[in-house]
């Protein structure tokens, strides 16, 4: 059996419906009530009673979480302290990043790293943000690196992690050069509203640009999609339209005049770039632990 459908079935039963539970998991709805029904099947009873108006746990439901929470507890003990073990012989940590952010922040902050303890390797994993969440919180990494908006939730239990900010972004609506001006330029028009690059809406970076075109005057036509802060930066450079994008990761292209800001700041998205991690252990978690907390003061200073 998938340990996974535990975590589901964990999940389940300390949210207030399916469709919050199966949010928290990345998943549709549809697909997480198939897991459940999967595990159900394998139990060999049913775990939720589904005649009840609000979300409730059958009998065997209820005891089933129990053993199931402390099954789960007993596995990442085991793999965490296998993971501490290795560690202690060799300098290697691994790592889930969102790809813009291993172009910007994470060089500092391995660069950092490496001033403390010296060379270690580094196993890294750059994809969507969903799949880094899953990778780190399934212990396929000993980190996570990714943006965290005020308004959007990750969920992530926040009693099973640590964080720290250790650093922070910020999305610029941005846009091709034209005769030495924005070739788009917000807010648009009615008559010529602004071909928009967008992110998917299931996205963090789509979820808070939702948020800030729902109570914006402003004219877009979404003509192109994609996770990928990368992909929707070719796509601007090519002339397809304008997009959202983390300011470091174009401040190249603005200062050498390629791209130019679309919007002043009224159209700008903070965000704050989270380290995720669990407790240290060993001397290199330490050290980690310490650099990122140097980090943070730094830009609580600033």
């Amino acid at each position: 059996m998938d340990f996974k459908l535990l975590e589901d079935f964990v999940c389940l039963a300390h949210s207030s419906s399916f469709t919050s539970a199966a949010k928290e998991r990345f998943v549709t709805q549809p697909a997480f009530s198939r897991r459940i029904k999967a595990l159900e099947q394998w139990v060999g009873a049913d775990l939720v009673n589904r005649d009840s108006p609000q979300l409730e746990l059958t009998e065997q439901g209820r005891a089933f979480v129990v053993e199931a929470e402390e099954i789960l507890n007993k596995l990442y003990q085991a793999r965490e302290s296998a993971r501490a073990l290795k560690k202690i012989t060799t300098n290697e940590i691994s790592v889930a990043a969102q790809n813009s952010i291993v172009q910007t922040v994470f060089m500092a902050w391995m660069e950092q790293i490496e001033k403390s303890v010296g060379p270690i390797y580094v196993r890294l994993s750059s994809d969507r943000l969903a799949d880094c969440i899953e990778m780190f919180r399934n212990g396929t990494v000993d980190y996570l690196l990714c943006y965290t908006h005020k308004d959007v939730g990750l969920g992530i239990d926040d009693a099973r992690f640590q964080s720290t900010v250790i650093g922070e972004e910020t999305l610029v609506p941005v846009t091709l050069r034209s005769d030495d001006k924005p070739k788009h330029a917000l807010p648009g028009t009615s008559t010529q509203p602004i071909p928009l690059v967008a992110y998917t809406h299931q996205s963090l970076f789509g979820k808070a640009l939702d948020q800030l075109l729902e109570n914006a005057d402003c004219y877009l036509t979404r003509r192109y999609e994609n996770p990928f802060a990368h992909t929707l930066k070719s796509m601007v450079l090519g002339g397809y339209g304008l997009a959202w994008l983390p300011h470091s990761f174009v401040k190249d292209e603005l200062m050498r005049g390629e791209l130019c800001l679309a919007g002043d700041e009224r159209w700008h998205i903070p965000f704050q770039v989270r380290l995720l991690y669990r407790t240290p252990e060993g001397e290199l978690d330490r050290a980690i632990f310490d650099v990122s907390e140097k980090m943070s003061a730094a830009l609580n200073n600033n």
